[in-house]
């Protein structure tokens, strides 16, 4: 399985070794913007989200502000 890293852009793998992060996608303010980023969503953890990266520096970047990464107008960098 395949996820795209809300930072550059990039395929990541999903795979046990991945770098990941969990966002509780309800604190931040577009949350419900149509069209946003979305992540994992795991039912057993409701209104979290889980993203994976590609390097510790996206999701570093993705840490200190995931409103920036999640929101729909942002088009990822590229690497």
């Amino acid at each position: 399985m395949m996820a795209i890293d809300p930072v550059c852009g990039m395929e990541v793998t999903v795979e046990p070794a991945a770098l990941t992060s969990t966002v509780l996608v309800a604190d931040l303010v577009n949350a419900a913007a149509p069209g946003r980023h979305v992540g994992f969503v795991d039912p057993a953890e409701p209104g979290v989200e889980r993203f994976w990266f590609c390097g510790r520096g996206c999701m570093l970047d993705f840490g200190d502000e995931p409103s920036r990464y999640l929101d729909p107008a942002f088009t990822p960098s590229g690497m």
